[in-house]
């Protein structure tokens, strides 16, 4: 490589050794960022986790912020922590590496967590603790609730957005991330209304909810692709969803502007004709807990939201980084598929060499790849472990 290749953003999980949860918590947060800790080679974000706990040195290894265009410094603070003069001197030098691409998360994980002080005063705390974590539902409070509150904050950073503690109540900066409830009024509407008062009592997110949000004397339709572009798009998917125009209308819109979106299936009877679009990307059911549900849901869509905004940023980087003559890169955030020939096709008429389609890892399997060269054999797919061999 020419140079060396910053990733968008890279996650350092710093724990107290004696801190028995640590290694649990901060190999979950592995597997929510990067992939999951006990199937590698599965389907995840790929953001770079490092963990910073060893102190054979007294205090872990020093963290540099120029490997990667941003960072996220995760602070799990439990009791050790606090009390450790060591650490408590190593949370102060990390406090000299924020800027506008370096934030500082603190945990909570200890009833005084917040009152440490070591630069981390101004700071807004992710309250993580409930309490004795010898108590498993405690510990999966903890894991539930960093893994909601950094899903959004990574999101925030991605986006160039202020930290969250930033935002004041009269003149707040919208949320970063838009959710755009989508919905067959005839099924759909109860079930979609619920999730959004949930959203609304309980997360830092916007929604968008045709019934409320279109203002009186404006054109649906503009209004409806206005909102969508940006937004990730979550479908309910109930049994009349595929027979509804909007509904198909919103699908087709969301993945034209390379939206993120998530499918809830909903479905109770079955459906006539399934929407074809309606593929390739995440799906989640409803549980009995409801609440517990939507939680899942928005999680779910958050990892969207930012996997798109990572892969986006690090694929234009391995375009710049193999610039090559004869070769014309596209760069999809999602695994491909056939609905990508539209844009593809379009883009073929105007490439000055080979077109390239890169994608994020891992690459599809042979069955998918043969499809979609069916439709041209001279386009090119492949992931970024691939582009030496161009």
């Amino acid at each position: 490589m020419k140079n060396r290749l910053k990733y968008p953003l890279s996650l350092y999980v710093v724990w107290h050794p004696k801190f028995t949860e640590g290694k649990r918590i901060a190999n979950n947060i592995y597997s929510i960022f990067c992939r999951d800790v006990n199937d590698p080679l599965s389907r995840g974000l790929g953001i770079p986790v490092y963990y910073r706990s060893d102190s054979s040195n007294k205090t872990p290894i020093a963290i540099d912020t120029k490997n990667a265009t941003r960072n996220a410094l995760v602070l799990l603070i439990d009791q050790h922590f606090f009390l450790d003069a060591d650490f408590r001197a190593y949370t102060v030098e990390l406090t000299k590496l924020v800027d506008n691409n370096t934030r500082i998360f603190p945990v909570s994980l200890y009833a005084s967590a917040h009152e440490i002080g070591c630069g981390l005063t101004s700071l807004q705390f992710i309250r993580a603790y409930k309490g004795d974590f010898t108590v498993p539902a405690n510990l999966d409070f903890s894991i539930k609730t960093l893994k909601s509150e950094l899903l959004h904050d990574c999101a925030r950073l991605l986006m160039n957005f202020q930290p969250t503690y930033e935002d004041k109540d009269e003149n707040r900066i919208p949320s970063p991330v838009k959710l755009f409830l989508s919905h067959a009024k005839k099924d759909g509407l109860e079930i979609t209304k619920r999730f959004k008062a949930f959203v609304d009592a309980e997360l830092k997110l916007d929604v968008f909810f045709d019934t409320v949000d279109i203002a009186d004397g404006y054109e649906f339709e503009k209004q409806i692709e206005g909102n969508i572009k940006d937004a990730a798009l979550v479908v309910f998917h109930t049994d009349e969803y595929s027979s509804r125009e909007w509904c198909r209308i919103e699908v087709l819109v969301a993945k034209r502007n390379n939206c993120s979106i998530v499918v809830v299936h909903d479905i109770k009877n079955g459906e006539k004709r399934a929407f074809p679009y309606l593929g390739n990307m995440p799906t989640i059911t409803i549980k009995e807990d409801e609440k517990e549900s939507f939680v899942e849901i928005v999680n779910l869509t958050l990892c969207q939201v930012l996997n798109n905004l990572f892969q986006h940023e690090l694929l234009e980087s391995f375009q710049k980084e193999f610039a090559s003559a004869g070769v014309e890169f596209v760069s999809i955030t999602t695994p491909p598929e056939l609905f990508n020939y539209i844009y593809i096709h379009k883009k073929k008429d105007t490439a000055k060499g080979q077109l390239v389609i890169l994608y994020p890892e891992p690459p599809l399997g042979a069955e998918e790849l043969k499809l979609l060269n069916e439709i041209d054999k001279d386009i090119k797919f492949i992931t970024p472990i691939l582009l030496p061999t161009l």
